[in-house]
């Protein structure tokens, strides 16, 4: 797995060719390590519902799919500054419903803190563990049993029992799912996080609140 791409001034933008179906993209790809291209994104396929990863009306006009990694610094950067934004103007005012899809290809430990956010969702605590894993990830990128211990702290100190969802994170009641949105991931060609799919539109890298303002106003005038 590749690391996380991060936007850097002196790296050029990658740029990979797409078919005349492809997801139409907004902005260059960050540039990633060098290695065999994956596919270029094809026409954004019927994804997979999700249980507890999702936020706002799903009959909302525009809908938004992150692929995105826990453990990656850009995917923080994203989801500590720019994310409550588009919360408040446009998820929780019933414009935007927003998916979150796991895309582990960072930290070793990346798809362990993917299972603990959906088991937290059993506990109606998703959100909640979903924004603590961004907080600190360096607290979880030890050994597995050692994360584990870290995910079932995070669990009590947001009101959730502990034991039960660090059973639920070592049984691997949910990697199957986390596994299947990586393969999601790799079935439209996403090969860099935090990926976004805007209705049909791919944004790559951690852009500003103002770049995603700018292209979720397009598609509402578009409507």
């Amino acid at each position: 797995m590749h690391g996380c791409p991060l936007l850097h001034p002196n790296c050029p933008p990658c740029h990979h060719p797409q078919p005349k179906n492809a997801l139409h993209r907004l902005h260059p790809q960050p540039c990633q390590p060098a290695a065999t291209a994956p596919p270029a994104p094809t026409a954004t396929p019927g994804l997979k519902p999700e249980t507890y990863a999702t936020l706002g009306d799903p009959n909302a006009p525009i809908t938004i799919y992150e692929f995105s990694d826990f453990g990656c610094p850009s995917c923080r950067q994203y989801n500590l500054f720019t994310f409550p934004t588009l919360r408040e103007q446009y998820i929780d005012t019933g414009k935007v419903y927003y998916v979150y899809k796991n895309y582990p290809i960072v930290s070793s430990n990346g798809g362990l803190a993917a299972q603990a956010a959906e088991c937290a969702g059993e506990q109606q605590g998703y959100w909640a563990m979903h924004a603590q894993l961004f907080r600190d990830p360096a607290a979880w990128n030890g050994d597995e049993a050692s994360a584990v211990q870290v995910f079932s702290e995070y669990a009590t100190a947001l009101g959730l029992d502990g034991a039960v969802l660090a059973q639920c994170v070592s049984e691997g009641r949910y990697k199957a799912d986390v596994d299947s949105d990586f393969e999601e991931g790799l079935d439209i060609g996403i090969f860099g996080t935090p990926t976004f799919i805007i209705n049909r539109k791919l944004l790559s890298g951690a852009q500003s609140a103002n770049v995603f303002i700018e292209v979720i106003e397009g598609e509402l005038a578009g409507r």
